[in-house]
């Protein structure tokens, strides 16, 4: 999935003269994430936005951009919808202003997916796209449950 949505992003900036300074994986997670953004602090005097392919790298990405000190970074765009960050959009926090949500089909697909191949039924075959919903502070109150575990 990761190299799916990092086509999606690249299709998306196609011609718009956004120029990417760095890649680097983040393992899908907070520490590894961390890291990388501390290299790219030190390795860039100016980075203007961060995308991150997860929520969880993007606490990474916020703690060590907040230790730097670093003004120049404008936002930082994740997704998955973590009630925290969808908090943070709710709530105006400039650094993120919009998040993105993995819709819960996607999970139910694969399950069901899984399932029928468990009982022997042929497995469903072709490309599935589904919704990613775009949370920001004007529908960012309909998609937060402060009680998720996530």
């Amino acid at each position: 999935i990761d190299q799916t949505r990092q086509d999606g992003f690249d299709k998306a900036i196609e011609g718009s003269g956004v120029k990417v300074l760095d890649r680097q994986f983040g393992n899908w997670n907070r520490d590894d994430a961390f890291k990388v953004m501390q290299d790219y602090l030190t390795k860039f005097p100016k980075i203007d936005v961060v995308w991150c392919q997860d929520d969880d790298m993007a606490v990474g990405v916020l703690q060590a951009i907040e230790q730097s000190g670093r003004t120049d970074i404008q936002y930082v765009v994740a997704g998955a919808g973590s009630k925290d960050m969808i908090k943070k959009v709710m709530d105006g926090d400039k650094m993120i202003p919009v998040d993105v949500l993995y819709p819960p089909a996607m999970v139910g697909t694969a399950l069901e997916m899984t399932v029928a191949n468990l009982y022997g039924q042929v497995p469903m075959r072709g490309t599935f796209t589904l919704d990613a919903t775009l949370i920001t502070k004007d529908n960012a109150a309909a998609y937060y449950f402060p009680d998720s575990p996530f």
